[in-house]
């Protein structure tokens, strides 16, 4: 099941992929960990722990980027995934160094049907970079997960 996963992520390059999981809320913040759809995300086989068996290395913050750099090109990760949960400020900051070195492949965001007003906004401050909608899917309570790929950066 790996190997379909990751030459389905990586389009056939044979390369390492980087994919982010988060979830936010219909107005950017990030949800409150004990809100009831956060549960969801967080603990449904629907949710992050999907992604979570399908990669091969699990990116925490704080993570050395340039080591990240040569792992993902090394001969020996070309087919490997790695995956960053982003659902805390300490991995929103993660987030933005990994956008600053354009080391995101995909996005996998899971909206919650919530508005909350105020908060932790989780995709400020990311390098302004085009991404296309690979895949869209509504679950019964609401959620809808958007997976994106990274089509290019803007100048």
């Amino acid at each position: 099941m790996r190997d379909d996963h990751a030459s389905f992520l990586n389009g056939g390059n044979d390369m390492a992929k980087i994919q982010i999981i988060t979830a936010v809320t219909m107005d950017g913040f990030l949800p409150k960990a004990d809100e009831n759809l956060m549960q969801w995300v967080l603990n449904d086989s629907k949710g992050f722990p999907y992604w979570h068996e399908r990669s091969i290395y699990r990116l925490v913050p704080n993570y050395p980027l340039l080591d990240l750099l040569a792992e993902r090109d090394s001969d020996k990760n070309r087919s490997d995934i790695y995956i960053a949960e982003i659902s805390d400020t300490q991995s929103i900051e993660f987030m933005r160094g990994l956008s600053r070195y354009n080391l995101i492949d995909e996005m996998v965001v899971y909206t919650l049907p919530l508005i909350l007003g105020k908060g932790t906004p989780v995709f400020d401050d990311l390098t302004p970079s085009r991404w296309n909608v690979h895949k869209t899917t509504t679950f019964p309570n609401g959620i809808t997960r958007i997976i994106y790929r990274n089509s290019c950066i803007l100048q």
